[in-house]
């Protein structure tokens, strides 16, 4: 068993009755009834809620607070879910049986263009990154409660932190879009110049550290932007202070 199933099943297997907190995911889809709610007061720092879909409005009478999502799972047998960061194929997903509904709640990644999709449906509870031209066969059976991202061919991805410098970007053997969800820092020894020629593009979740230099920069090829970019100071690029 896998540590993100283990997780899973340990989070599936928490008690719903009292003041339930602090949860990645609060997993209610053994509840058949309303009152199967009813000894639950109050659900709190939680990630995700995954509820039958006929008990949602049940689930709306319990006070809740700095809850992430709530997912609404349809009752079936046909009915596939996946939790947590997810990378399909657009072959896998071309594959996928026409009787499925699949359900993917987190972050989806899409690791290849996506020229059909075999599955009843797909909803993606959360975000969902593309390949560009993937769009038309995804619109026809995909829902997304979320945000949904069309990235260009052969971007790299940063999560967490983590700092590129003016070596790492000459031995990029050709120009790379980059993809920023954590917080990245470029130092002060990379000439604008440089970065114009290897990074044509940027996608951002996240948070970016630069030199004032570069700023115009990589606020002009930051195509898409659900962040901040902000100077830095010093010769490792430390955070200025504001």
């Amino acid at each position: 068993m896998s540590e993100e199933q283990a997780t899973t099943e340990a989070q599936a297997a928490a008690p719903v009755k009292g003041h339930i907190k602090q949860m990645g995911i609060l997993d209610l889809r053994s509840a058949k009834a309303p009152e199967d709610l009813a000894g639950i007061t109050q659900i709190e720092q939680v990630g995700v809620v995954l509820i039958p879909e006929h008990l949602t409005t049940a689930l709306a009478n319990i006070p809740m607070k700095e809850v992430g999502s709530i997912a609404a799972i349809p009752q079936g047998d046909n009915v596939q879910l996946q939790l947590g960061q997810v990378r399909l194929s657009g072959e896998a997903l071309a594959a996928g049986d026409s009787e499925t509904i699949l359900i993917l709640v987190g972050q989806t990644f899409i690791t290849s263009p996506v020229k059909q999709v075999g599955y009843k449906s797909v909803r993606v509870m959360g975000q969902l990154f593309a390949p560009r031209g993937s769009e038309a066969a995804l619109s026809a059976k995909v829902s997304v409660e979320g945000q949904n991202f069309f990235l260009p061919e052969g971007a790299r991805l940063f999560m967490g932190e983590d700092t590129l410098n003016k070596q790492f970007l000459e031995l990029l053997p050709q120009p790379t879009p980059l993809i920023v969800m954590g917080q990245l820092t470029f130092t002060d020894d990379i000439p604008v110049e440089l970065l114009q020629s290897k990074v044509p593009e940027i996608v951002l979740m996240g948070q970016i550290c630069a030199p004032q230099a570069l700023i115009p920069l990589l606020q002009v090829i930051t195509v898409e932007k659900m962040g901040t970019i902000s100077t830095c100071e010093g010769e490792n690029g430390e955070k200025a202070e504001k």
